[in-house]
């Protein structure tokens, strides 16, 4: 016969309790919170998916917030574009007004002082800040993109963002992307070309009587210029032309308008694509948060009625574990000698 000594039977209903004690725990700390999954041994594959999940909504919110100061960059830059479509609107009407020959040196000088608040006006534009950093300097955020002469001192960079998984959009248009016009001649595109060698019958002329052709031609060629020009610098050619009283050159400034024009418009096209896109990302974002949720709450959300019910089995197997231990401990010796 096997002896069971008082020390083994104190053993085994200490951890008899404690163990149905522990579960008892466990089961209210579940109904507490109303989580299945409190721990990653409660459930190894849905606390690696938990995880996961957890990891996405992180990543969901830097999204959101990467939205947020995306949408108030492009708003601000379409807001100082539409700005400079209406001012570059305004010099275009005063150019046509004053391409004929009807107005006269004085009035024209007059409408020279208009165009010339017009281009501070724009200069201004170009050189708007959002907080202190320059909007249009490229990553030369923090320098002024424009002189008083409209040159441009930025660079040609764009600032990017993230605003869903791998995909970027720009937020940031440099000063040369929005106010040179694409494919823009310079003034050595625009000057007269030398004449062709003269010939008759085929066999060509003199030399001297070219040579006085080509000098006939050089002295009306202006100075070549290979730099590109701005807006604000047509512009400023306008107001130069009216100062001149020169129709001539004011006539010719007018496709320069419209091509300028066309790249503003176009420049407010693509932000608003842009906004587009990042509204759809936003949106697709939200929809992921709402899956998110429901796949997480069938993982780790509690079966209300069944814990409840573990809770209530749990309480009565442990008042029938301490009623069981209470008549083993409550045993004397002369229970032993009957």
């Amino acid at each position: 016969m096997t002896r069971v000594s008082e020390q083994s039977s104190f053993h085994a209903i200490n951890h008899a309790v404690g163990k149905t004690k522990s579960r008892l725990e466990d089961l209210q700390l579940k109904g507490s919170n109303l989580k299945r999954v409190q721990k990653p041994s409660d459930d190894p594959i849905g606390n690696t998916e938990l995880l996961s999940i957890r990891s996405q909504d992180v990543d969901n919110e830097q999204y959101g917030r990467n939205i947020s100061f995306a949408k108030a960059q492009l708003a601000f830059t379409e807001n100082a574009v539409e700005e400079l479509t209406n001012i570059l609107s305004k010099a275009k009407e005063l150019a046509i007004g004053q391409s004929s020959n009807f107005y006269d040196a004085d009035i024209r000088k007059s409408v020279a002082k208009e165009v010339e608040q017009l281009k501070k006006q724009m200069i201004s534009i170009g050189n708007r800040r959002m907080g202190n950093k320059y909007i249009f300097a490229g990553y030369k955020n923090l320098t002024k993109p424009f002189d008083e002469n409209g040159k441009f001192l930025g660079d040609e960079k764009t600032t990017s963002i993230e605003v869903s998984k791998d995909f970027f959009v720009p937020i940031s248009f440099s000063g040369k992307e929005v106010f040179f016009p694409d494919g823009e001649t310079t003034l050595a595109d625009r000057a007269p070309k030398l004449p062709p060698t003269p010939t008759i019958d085929g066999e060509e002329v003199k030399e001297q009587e070219f040579e006085v052709n080509r000098s006939l031609a050089s002295e009306s060629e202006p100075k070549p210029n290979n730099a590109q020009r701005n807006i604000i610098q047509h512009v400023q050619a306008l107001e130069d032309a009216l100062n001149t009283n020169n129709p001539e050159i004011i006539q010719g400034l007018l496709p320069v308008l419209d091509k300028d024009m066309d790249k503003l418009v176009q420049i407010r096209t693509t932000i608003g694509s842009t906004i587009n896109s990042i509204d759809n990302a936003f949106e697709n974002i939200e929809k992921t948060k709402l899956l998110n949720a429901e796949y997480k709450s069938k993982i780790e959300d509690a079966d209300v009625a069944e814990l409840f019910t573990d809770l209530t089995r749990q309480q009565s197997t442990l008042e029938a574990t301490y009623k069981a231990s209470a008549q083993l401990m409550n045993k004397s010796l002369m229970d032993f000698m009957r």
